[in-house]
């Protein structure tokens, strides 16, 4: 079994029907069972009970400071200390760095010339919205059998700022430095992008989460 944690409040948790898409797409991907949690239903006796093999944190939000996904003891404890390979996504990316002590804030507002690509969204700011090319700045068994430069989904406005030191910065876009990075000592990975929700017509993201889950499965005992 893996985990899908969505990182969003409660209230949009219950109400958006987006989840059994990616869930869908995450079983393909890792030929197993996919549990869907809301952040807040996580405990260490749910993860010794049920033994995810891998962990997946959404994305969504951008202002994690309104409600407790920062601060939740049990939801850090997961990303912090819990053993099993993870990987957060956008806004669950952005998550697990701050939970380090990274920090996080917009890109940069609009300037002149730049294309406002969702003006509902964040009206002001620049934002990556569409398919872009990310580029591989450091080897990791993540990209493998992948290009050097990527297409993947992006729907942003916020970034990582300051990568913790302990982790290793894996890949970035022209206007977003942090677009992938690693835990040097275990399995723990953040993307800015969604490869888990990207047009079919780019096969990028649905590689990336194979390779996440291979990683996953050379971590599993025995």
């Amino acid at each position: 079994m893996i985990f899908y944690v969505v990182t969003e409040p409660e209230s949009v948790y219950r109400a958006k029907d987006s989840w059994t898409r990616v869930k869908f797409m995450l079983e393909k991907q890792a030929r197993d069972h996919c549990l869907v949690l809301h952040y807040a239903e996580i405990t260490r006796a749910l993860v010794a009970e049920l033994k995810p093999w891998a962990i997946c944190h959404s994305g969504g939000g951008t202002d994690h400071d309104s409600y407790d996904v920062i601060t939740r003891p049990a939801y850090r404890w997961l990303t912090r200390q819990c053993p099993v390979p993870q990987i957060g996504f956008c806004g669950g990316h952005q998550i697990i760095a701050r939970h380090f002590g990274g920090t996080v804030a917009h890109i940069r507002p609009l300037g002149p010339g730049d294309p406002d690509l969702n003006p509902e969204y964040s009206p002001g700011k620049f934002k990556e919205w569409g398919v872009f090319p990310v580029r591989v700045v450091k080897d990791d068994p993540l990209f493998k059998g992948l290009p050097r430069t990527l297409l993947m989904q992006e729907r942003h406005c916020m970034e990582v700022k300051t990568l913790p030191p302990v982790f290793d910065l894996l890949a970035s876009t022209a206007d977003c430095r942090v677009q992938a990075f690693v835990h040097r000592r275990k399995p723990l990975y953040g993307v800015q992008f969604h490869p888990e929700s990207g047009p079919e017509a780019y096969p990028h993201g649905p590689r990336l989460l194979r390779n996440f889950f291979a990683v996953a499965r050379a971590h599993l005992p025995g």
